[in-house]
């Protein structure tokens, strides 16, 4: 199923490696493409994961699919197909990683089939994906379970109205005759009818929770692969605050949720009660109406209060995550330098602004509900009051009034309901924009471009009038008219430190795009490339190797694809199986989070074994033996070296005298500009006469 798969995107217009789409996949939990409905999910999840993240999926008859459908994928003789062309009664199959075929129309009938839209078309149409839009999706996407808790609802509030009955006929037709025979029929009926209430609300609880499940877990796996997906120079700097915005997505969630309950449960059903209110006495409905138009009012001056302090009190929510999760990376220094005062005094100050904006908006929102609470109060004494005069003038009985003063509890119950829905809409808005806010970052993949995957791309690096800006700083941190890395060269970086050394490389791997000119990698621009090409073929090891929470295994071989002896043989190769020899678990040994317990020459071995095991026929290190001693930095450089094939291109950005032999050629860095550039002993040289002039 991955070649046909991956075929079809390749029609679309997404070029893919056929190992990404096996994992894709594979992950998704469907590594062979079964028919049937069970596998729709999990395409559907391997499609988001390849960047097709609207997939209109058909589980028709395949013979039914019209020319607007092509290409299509197709189960047909217990493998699947892409369905290419139809040719009258004709349809041209092909396997993706073979010669196509032609089968009969007939051929295909009640063939499991599946179609995606065009990624640009779907832009067009759609617009820019909001955190609103894919809550609604997927509330959308479970229609029918709402149904049933709407039917549910239907069902209890009418079993409400025949309570309410039940009491006007005991007052109107059992007290006065004293009729216990019919007392206790009616008993006994509304009885049986309080039993099946007590099921259909434990039956939407539960209809309810699923639903909320589903939909969690829906939307934040989409959010956390927008987040994923973002291109890293376009991430803000605040980890801490980035988070909090994801966060935020529970709060709008749960809104999301009560106000679709509330919409398809509570107001159509309140809206019954007030009407069988007005047939049973007329006049009593009004006080209702009132009572609405003063709640309503009050919740809308409680949402213009709350506008403002919910933006602020989010605002503030943000440092403070952003200061906590500061806080608890950087411990060891806050302890090490006695600053621990004045984060816990930053900490106060935040927390004093979120309490004092949380309790001005907790005193908004009580106000309405408490307007409410009083409206529906003198809603109850107006009733009555009303009541007894229908009663005297014979328009409504006893049992009317009483009956009238119950379905009113279920009138007032939703209006109360409204009004705190109407003051925490505020708060959800905001946390959605703050969810917005993360969706809108500029992801690596443009939807509607294609990406090309070549079979035999070039080891070649070059920069064609580059400039970069990191965020609010309006001087270039790195400005390269020209620089071309032929294919097979060895490259050394040198430059004091903030030269832009560690930028250069990331422009290099196509981690960070020019704000100005472009990268290519074997003459394609590495923006026309697919991400999933370039990391397999770019290894780029950063300065600070980040381990993860997990096994050695797991962090060594992120990816999970290598074989265990090829994981043997280069721990060995580095020295690192002292690591797994003074462990009882050996390459299961759990690692804290961010190789918490490691030494840092420890992490870098770990980071450079990363990269090995990789096999990239581009190497961008950067400092990649800063925290060794020297013996095992000579030890690391020469495994490295015997692991570069002659076409490998090798740029090392060092301080350290040992790397500067694997390089032929030196390039120096100032102030984000190349000052120096040539072949290795001739630019040292000239390093060594600069050196002599500034002391002289």
């Amino acid at each position: 199923g991955a070649a046909a798969l991956r075929r079809l995107l390749a029609l679309r217009g997404q070029r893919l490696e056929l190992g990404e789409v096996k994992r894709a996949l594979e992950q998704a939990g469907e590594p062979r493409f079964a028919g049937g409905r069970e596998a729709l999910a999990a395409v559907s999840a391997a499609l988001a994961s390849l960047g097709a993240t609207r997939v209109r999926l058909a589980a028709t008859r395949a013979d039914m699919l019209s020319e607007r459908h092509l290409p299509a994928l197709v189960e047909h003789e217990g493998r699947t197909w892409v369905l290419r062309e139809v040719r009258g009664e004709r349809r041209l199959l092909d396997p993706g990683d073979g010669k196509p075929r032609e089968v009969d129309r007939a051929a295909l009938a009640g063939a499991f089939a599946i179609w995606l839209d065009h990624p640009a078309e779907r832009a067009e149409r759609e617009g820019r994906s909001t955190a609103a839009r894919l809550l609604a999706r997927a509330l959308a996407a479970r229609g029918r379970l709402l149904v049933e808790v709407a039917l549910a609802t239907l069902l209890t509030s009418l079993l409400a109205v025949a309570t309410s009955f039940f009491a006007l006929q005991v007052y109107d037709r059992v007290i006065p005759l004293f009729a216990y025979a019919t007392l206790h029929a009616l008993a006994g009926v509304v009885g049986v009818l309080i039993a099946f209430d007590f099921v259909l609300r434990l039956v939407r609880a539960h209809l309810l929770d699923r639903v909320s499940r589903e939909v969690d877990l829906e939307v934040s796996v989409a959010v956390f692969r927008a987040l994923s997906g973002v291109r890293l120079d376009a991430r803000p700097g605040a980890v801490g605050t980035l988070a909090a915005q994801v966060a935020g997505l529970e709060v709008a969630r749960s809104f999301f949720a009560s106000s679709v309950l509330f919409t398809l449960a509570e107001v159509p059903f309140a809206l019954l009660f007030a009407a069988i209110i007005a047939f049973i006495a007329g006049p009593i409905a009004w006080v209702y109406a009132a009572l609405a138009l003063g709640a309503l009012a009050a919740a809308l001056v409680a949402c213009a209060k709350l506008r403002a302090l919910s933006r602020r009190q989010l605002e503030a929510g943000f440092r403070r995550n952003g200061l906590l999760v500061e806080s608890i990376q950087g411990a060891e220094t806050i302890k090490a330098f006695g600053a621990g005062w004045r984060f816990a005094e930053r900490w106060r100050e935040a927390t004093s602004e979120i309490a004092a904006m949380g309790l001005r908006a907790r005193t908004a929102m009580a106000s309405a509900a408490t307007v409410a609470q009083t409206l529906g109060s003198a809603a109850y004494v107006g009733v009555v009051l009303i009541g007894v005069h229908l009663v005297e003038s014979g328009s409504l009985t006893v049992g009317g009034l009483i009956a009238c003063t119950m379905l009113g509890s279920r009138v007032i119950g939703p209006i109360a309901s409204g009004v705190a829905l109407i003051t925490q809409a505020q708060q959800a808005a905001q946390s959605l924009r703050a969810v917005d806010a993360v969706l809108d970052l500029p992801p690596e993949r443009d939807a509607g471009t294609a990406l090309l995957a070549p079979a035999d791309l070039g080891h070649e690096l070059v920069l064609e009038g580059a400039r970069f800006f990191y965020a609010n700083v309006p001087v270039p941190q790195v400005d390269v008219p020209a620089l071309r890395i032929a294919e097979g060269e060895r490259v050394a970086l040198l430059g004091p430190p903030g030269s832009g050394k560690s930028t250069l490389l990331r422009l290099l791997s196509g981690l960070y795009r020019p704000a100005q000119g472009r990268a290519l990698i074997g003459g394609v621009d590495v923006t026309l490339l697919d991400a999933e090409l370039v990391r397999r073929l770019v290894g780029y090891l950063p300065q600070e190797v980040q381990l993860f929470r997990g096994t050695l295994r797991e962090n060594l071989d992120l990816a999970g694809t290598v074989p265990d002896d090829l994981l043997v043989s280069v721990v060995r190769e580095l020295g690192l199986d002292a690591l797994v020899r003074d462990h009882p678990r050996g390459l299961d040994r759990e690692i804290a989070e961010g190789g918490s317990g490691l030494s840092g020459g420890q992490r870098q071995m770990a980071g450079i074994a990363r990269l090995m095991l990789r096999r990239p026929r581009v190497w961008l290190l950067d400092e990649p033996t800063a925290a060794l001693d020297q013996a095992f930095e000579n030890h690391a450089l020469q495994v490295l070296l015997r692991s570069l094939a002659p076409r490998d291109t090798l740029v090392i950005a060092t301080h350290r005298p040992a790397a500067i032999p694997l390089a032929s050629r030196i390039i120096v860095m100032q102030q984000g500009r190349l000052v120096l550039d040539g072949e290795r002993d001739r630019v040292l040289a000239a390093l060594r006469a600069n050196a002599e002039r500034a002391a002289a």
